[in-house]
């Protein structure tokens, strides 16, 4: 019992000492503070991407990056704790704790929705609600909202699964054409990755075991879909690159 009141006690302490020095730094000094950052919001293939680390492997400046996952199609929680920046949401885990010693989450930028091949066949109208909510709220913040198209899965994938590859398709010509209507710009992941047949599969070569996931040539081709949107959107005097190789 006595130990667990000395535990209570030194995290008590912990935040409140970390309180008292994120309020004695006024400015902190953030890795990156005078770049545009950009939030992926996804699950699975958005962590395996390793946004962090794409501004180094493109060697692109201007730019910092992160993916949060979510892992349903429902993004509401999380895009809470982004608009939220550079407030946290307070969680009692011992990471939001260490949090506190660290340089308050930037707010975005531009914020990417994404959404996986394992949430097909969904209900279709209600993502669309679900999208057409997440874009206002993020547009009335100021924050340009990329939609990104759903990755397909492959031939052999699809066999296994009836109606998933159908589903997907018909929602990523609905974000195609909602972002046409209303001037959103398309993180094309889809068209990206997919054969060149009428069932638009993901190439095998893309894919790992699973018909559903990428593997490292996959994401070499979509780090530079994603330098080329931005250079699309900022302009080429806000982004520099040198020349990266992609995999065929």
């Amino acid at each position: 019992m006595r130990t667990l009141k000395w535990l209570l006690l030194a995290g008590l302490f912990a935040i409140m000492a970390a309180i008292l020095i994120m309020r004695k730094i006024k400015h902190p000094e953030i890795q990156g503070a005078h770049a545009t950052h950009i939030v992926l919001i996804g699950a699975s293939i958005g962590q395996g991407w390793h946004l962090a680390e794409w501004p180094a492997r493109v060697h692109t400046e201007g730019f910092t990056a992160e993916s949060i996952p979510a892992w349903q199609f429902d993004k509401s929680e999380v895009l809470d704790e982004v608009l939220m920046r550079p407030t946290r949401k307070f969680h009692p885990t011992r990471s939001y704790l260490k949090s506190l010693f660290q340089p308050p989450p930037r707010k975005p930028e531009i914020v990417i929705l994404k959404e996986c091949s394992s949430y097909f066949p969904g209900d279709l109208a209600v993502y669309q609600r679900s999208i057409q909510d997440w874009v206002g709220r993020l547009q009335i913040r100021g924050i340009k909202v990329v939609l990104a198209t759903v990755v397909p899965v492959t031939h052999a994938r699809a066999e296994q699964n009836p109606g998933k590859q159908e589903s997907l398709l018909r929602y990523n010509e609905w974000v195609q054409q909602y972002a046409e209507q209303h001037n959103l710009r398309i993180l094309d992941l889809g068209t990206a990755l997919q054969d060149g047949g009428t069932d638009k599969y993901l190439q095998d070569e893309f894919a790992t075991a699973d018909g559903s996931h990428l593997n490292a040539a996959a994401y070499a081709v979509l780090d530079e879909v994603l330098r080329k949107l931005l250079a699309d959107m900022t302009g080429p005097s806000e982004i520099h690159s040198s020349p990266i190789a992609v995999a065929p």
